[in-house]
């Protein structure tokens, strides 16, 4: 790499500053950008008129970070800026171009597919100016987003409720949420019966067939349906004579999936590694921008740009895994060519597939220097990409035809059953995940696989699937008599058709890549907003259910009838972005086009009445003015609300039980005791969850948070409690209720929700829940102790306060 005097290169993080740094050398000065340098305001900040012209300040805090890019720039000769190549980081690139331009330095643009030796070599050897049409398919989706953003959640809040908000993409992602709700909401389970029977011929052991056709009707198209015809027919079957028809047997491949792309890593990371699509992406940055690797190596970066729709492989890249494949494996499991594979019709192909950087460094080599999750994706990327290049599997499967003939009332019937078996004949490419793979990656379904993509059907039958079996049918001739052995007999198994599951992650981040709905970079993006509202929920900790806000909101903007709603119109709209990067399409021609027709739609859909759903009538009276109760929605859900309101404001909560009936919330007395006239408090449910409230209300209103049944550790005579800040916008936190105590005062703080459950390792009383939304952790606080552990599924739905009845009998509150 030739020396180019003292160079100024700007990259977007720290971490990939330090690894550039290292293969660049003195006469090159790294900085990071941190990300964006210039958004819009929290205002509009879009001149309409003007040809939507943005207005573009510098984000709050990168005063510092951009003040000392500036100093650098003066001293250099040139500048590069090497932000990621995207979208994105073509606008940080104009962004620090503009800031730059006092310095006035040559400068140029230059791209990192991979954080190596080679990688940067390759980038700084070929420069080239900043790329208009790129930044402006960047300006045309931000310009988008908040133009809806803006307008559509004002339309909501005026609709609904006061500080919701409604996105662009997210709002077409929730809407895919709450059909298949409504899909599973409506689904009616069907009956049908499984019968099989177990038999032998002359060689052993015995094996399994399952019935085919029945009364001449194959089963795969007429189920039995009731238990009278199952039992009917069970009954013919234990008296039939059984006989082999037919017998097939053939060689089957299983072809390895292509390397992986953004969608398909997010899809497998979330099934095999139960990783959301955020953390995904979060790790694999920290793969492609350098991982420290000792003293020998230092930080090197181990996988490609990980932003990418291609499956398309460097030469290099291609000479090197079959080098690999040849001296790890056998002659046999490299294929005589190169696997070709092709990529989605729209894919970019601006980028290779997500692969390692270099062969030499296996998953192993490197272990002892990662992260667990770290070692997991690199493992999974690894795995992956040599798979992809080596010969297919091959498989032996038997399928044999049995007849059961039997003879009734002078009439001959006949039912047929079929046995299917396959036997791993040769590895082939799954001797790459065989030889490296942690006890809980499974390889039987992989995202993009040909025959192992699953697609949500219509309806499922409960695990009668009829794939083959991984097993060996013994040897059967044609013709040959076989023997019904019991036990067991014959089976007949009552089952059910099962609704289309829910989305999680990985199969949300297949369904919006199916129907073209974002791309690579923002995928995760989209998923994280929408569980950042209240419009879905996880129940299981891992599948989106949404809520009655969020179908609220979806049921309103479609029958708003606004373009964006519609997932046809938003796949249609990234196509459009895609002429806009080609320079085939202007900006401002988009933007207008769609502006006009949205403008028009938003004017209608203000004229529409409100979302919520009207009040009703129910037979509760106001506990203070006696006036009857209404059956109320706010965006915190249902309540009864006085009929006198607004002189009454009387409100009682609703509670939903495990089939979604709404009740009135009984009270629960508690043992705790009323600190002003002494009655027993009772467990009751507000707008912000449940409190302690007197039972002499409304005579007596003192109201008390939920202890969380932990000591408080410091004044050892209070408990924590949950404190919620008296300004509007301040941050909750959990202190000791002795906090407003006439003589004590305890001033104990601490922001994460503390859990009655003591420290393996240290001791202390209590843990906490730490982490964040996308990597909840349970941990110690305690200095210098460390621990932590992923939270169960009953904490991740809530489950850490302590029943009250657990609580001392004499507390006070």
């Amino acid at each position: 790499m030739a020396s180019r005097g003292n160079t100024l290169v700007v990259v977007e993080s720290p971490a990939k500053a330090k690894t550039i740094k290292k293969y660049l050398g003195a006469s090159y000065q790294v900085l990071a950008s941190k990300g964006h340098v210039w958004d819009l305001p929290k205002k509009f900040g879009i001149d309409i008129e003007k040809g939507f012209q943005e207005t573009y300040e510098v984000i709050e805090g990168k005063e510092k970070t951009l003040k000392e890019i500036k100093e650098a720039a003066k001293d250099a000769d040139a500048i590069m800026l090497a932000t990621d190549p995207d979208r994105e980081g073509e606008a940080i690139a104009f962004h620090l171009a503009q800031e730059l331009k006092g310095a006035k330095k040559p400068t140029r643009r230059v791209l990192f597919t991979e954080i190596t030796k080679r990688g940067v070599k390759e980038g700084v050897d070929n420069p080239r100016d900043l790329d208009a049409r790129l930044y402006d398919a960047q300006r045309c989706r931000r310009v988008l987003d908040r133009i809806v953003g803006y307008d559509v959640s004002s339309l909501v809040w005026s609709k609904l409720a006061f500080g919701l908000s409604a996105g662009r993409v997210q709002s077409v992602a929730l809407r895919l949420i709450v059909d298949r709700e409504r899909e599973i909401e409506a689904f009616v389970p069907e009956e049908f019966w499984n019968l099989a029977a177990r038999l032998v011929g002359k060689v052993k052991p015995g094996f399994t067939a399952k019935l085919h056709t029945w009364d001449g009707k194959a089963i795969s198209k007429d189920k039995i349906g009731d238990g009278d015809t199952a039992h009917r027919v069970q009954s013919e079957l234990a008296k039939a004579r059984y006989k082999v028809a037919k017998v097939t047997r053939a060689e089957r491949q299983r072809r390895a999936p292509a390397p992986y792309t953004t969608s398909k890593l997010q899809q497998d990371a979330a099934n095999i590694l139960r990783f959301p699509a955020k953390r995904t992406m979060q790790v694999a940055q920290g793969l492609y921008e350098g991982v420290e690797l000792g003293k020998e190596l230092g930080s090197v970066g181990l996988i490609t740009y990980m932003r990418t729709d291609s499956v398309r492989v460097s030469d290099d890249a291609l000479t090197a895994v079959r080098a690999y494949i040849g001296e790890t494996f056998t002659q046999a499991h490299l294929p005589g060519s190169p696997n070709v594979y092709k990529s989605r019709k729209s894919a970019q192909e601006a980028h290779e597939a997500i692969r390692p950087t270099s062969l030499d460094l296996p998953p192993e080599k490197v272990a002892k220097w990662l992260k667990p999750e770290q070692l997991k994706l690199y493992r999974l990327i690894w795995n992956r990409f040599v798979a992809s290049q080596m010969t297919p599997a091959v498989y032996d499967q038997t399928t044999a035809d049995i007849d059961a003939n039997i003879h009734s009332n002078g009439v001959e019937v006949t039912h047929q059953l079929r046995a299917t078996g396959r036997v791993l004949k040769f590895s082939g490419w799954l001797e790459a995940y065989a030889k490296r793979k942690e006890p809980d990656e499974e390889v039987t379904e992989l995202a993009g696989e040909e025959d192992g993509e699953e697609k949500a059907p219509e309806s499922r039958p409960a695990r009668d699937d009829g794939k083959d079996d991984d097993t060996e049918l013994p040897a059967l001739e044609e013709g040959e008599v076989l023997s019904l052995v019991t036990p067991p007999g014959v089976s007949a198994d009552q089952k059910f058709t099962q609704p289309p599951p829910r989305f999680n992650e990985g199969s949300l981040v297949r369904a919006l890549e199916e129907r073209g709905i974002g791309r690579p970079s923002t995928y995760a993006e989209i998923i994280s907003k929408v569980q950042a509202r209240d419009y879905v929920e996880k129940p299981d900790g891992r599948t989106f259910k949404p809520t009655e806000l969020g179908k609220m909101v979806v049921d309103g903007l479609v029958e708003a009838a606004l373009d964006f709603m519609d997932p046809e119109f938003t796949a249609n709209m990234e196509e459009e972005l895609e002429l806009v990067e080609q320079g085939k399409l202007p900006r401002e021609k988009l933007l207008d086009s769609f502006y006009k027709r949205f403008k028009k739609q938003l004017e209608k859909a203000k004229k529409l009445k409100r979302w919520t759903p009207e009040p009703s009538p129910t037979n509760e009276t106001c506990d203070l003015c006696g006036k009857p109760m209404l059956k109320r929605w706010s965006k915190r859900g249902w309540f009864l609300g006085c009929s006198g309101y607004p002189k009454c404001k009387g409100t009682r909560p609703l509670e939903i039980d495990a089939e979604g009936n709404l009740s009135v919330a009984k009270p629960q007395l508690t043992q705790y005791l009323c600190d002003v006239c002494g009655r027993p408090m009772a467990l009751r449910s507000g707008r912000y969850g449940q409190f302690l409230s007197c039972t002499g209300y409304p005579e007596c209103k003192n109201a008390q948070p939920v202890p969380l049944g932990v000591k408080c550790p410091k004044c050892k005579t209070g408990e924590l409690i949950e404190i919620r800040p008296a300004k509007r916008g301040g941050r909750t936190f959990y202190g000791c209720s002795n906090y407003k105590h006439e003589t004590i005062k305890c001033d104990f703080k601490l922001w994460q929700r503390p859990i009655p459950e003591p420290c393996p390792d240290c001791g202390a009383a209590f843990l906490v829940r730490g982490g964040n939304k996308a990597r909840p952790m349970i941990q110690c606080v305690t200095e210098g102790c460390g621990y932590k552990r992923e939270p169960t599924e009953e904490e991740l739905a809530g489950g850490t306060t302590p029943r009250l009845e657990e609580q001392p009998a004499d507390a006070t509150v």
